[in-house]
């Protein structure tokens, strides 16, 4: 059986970028799986603004938006984004192959750092949160439509190596700082627990934010992250993560604090300071090749390729090259 190809990536800012040929070089790959794992869109960008004042889309601002006025700015990006030409086709493509699959972060979830459980916040009194998660995840189906759970982001998918597992860090989470903190839930962390159980020779977990990296990621999260490690521990698992607009791969870890590989491609077509200057450009997507024997990881940027390999039976892994762009 022949290698299947999953590409993965995150963070595309169409405010930025109108233009986003990233997309053709995927296409050109010609995967069999394309995963958007997260700020998709992006509702606000951040505290630091662009020499552009009308970019500027200061963190937390939709917080304050009525209900109608999220409702139209959010269809609003995910219809310029869906618009942009190199993308639409891509996805059609991947649609046709039943391929095109994803989950969201905080910018295209409500704003920056937003936990969807947490109603204690200024912004969970005052900003009708429940409405507007509502009105997220309604558009998120429309757009994207790929969960499995009609009711939920979350879902999996199983291609001819490996199960995927789409995991939602958002809707269900609360602060990390809260009491009893939880990132998933525990409808959704049952949910992990068993679609963990398959005959498939690997697992890929699938979430917005990362594991292990950033000021935000799973391993702030205490109880359910021993719980995660414990499930991982007797699979071959990898983790794909974004949000943090930079590429990355990480092997596991003895003291479990990567409990099993950590990979993250982040920023397809963003600037990550969102200035508007070459230096600031960022250009990520990641590939695994897969078969039952290994798996190849390429993580491109703005300047090359960088290549590892999973053997699928040591389960351990090694840096193969770095390949500049011509």
């Amino acid at each position: 059986m022949t290698k299947t190809k999953i590409v993965f990536t995150s963070c595309v800012r169409y405010k930025e970028k109108t233009r986003q040929p990233e997309w053709d070089e995927i296409a050109k790959s010609d995967p069999d799986y394309l995963l958007l794992l997260g700020d998709n869109i992006y509702m606000d960008y951040g505290l630091v603004p662009t020499l552009d004042p009308f970019k500027w889309e200061p963190g937390y601002k939709p917080c304050f938006y009525s209900v109608d006025v999220f409702e139209k700015k959010l269809r609003q990006k995910y219809t310029e984004q869906w618009k942009v030409p190199e993308f639409a086709n891509l996805v059609t493509k991947m649609r046709a192959k039943n391929g095109f699959f994803g989950t969201w972060d905080d910018h295209d979830f409500l704003w920056n750092n937003a936990y969807g459980a947490d109603t204690h916040t200024l912004c969970g009194k005052f900003g009708k949160v429940a409405e507007k998660k509502a009105i997220s995840r309604a558009l998120f189906h429309e757009f994207i439509n790929c969960s499995t759970l009609p009711s939920e982001v979350y879902c999996h998918v199983d291609t001819p190596f490996a199960r995927v597992i789409i995991l939602d860090n958002r809707y269900h989470a609360t602060s990390p700082k809260a009491k009893n903190a939880v990132l998933l839930g525990s409808d959704q962390m049952k949910f992990l627990k068993d679609k963990l159980e398959h005959d498939l020779p690997y697992t890929i977990i699938c979430g917005g934010l990362t594991l292990t990296e950033g000021g935000e990621n799973w391993s702030n999260y205490d109880n359910e992250f021993g719980e995660f490690s414990k499930f991982v521990s007797q699979k071959k698992v990898i983790y794909l993560g974004g949000d943090i607009h930079q590429n990355l791969f990480k092997a596991p870890t003895p003291n479990n604090k990567s409990p099993c590989f950590e990979i993250i491609s982040s920023g397809l077509s963003i600037n990550k300071l969102a200035l508007p200057f070459k230096f600031d450009d960022v250009r990520n997507w990641g590939t695994l090749d897969i078969d039952e024997n290994e798996i190849t990881v390429s993580l491109r940027d703005i300047e090359g390729t960088s290549r590892y390999r999973i053997d699928g039976n040591t389960w351990e892994s090694q840096y193969l090259d770095r390949v500049p762009h011509p």
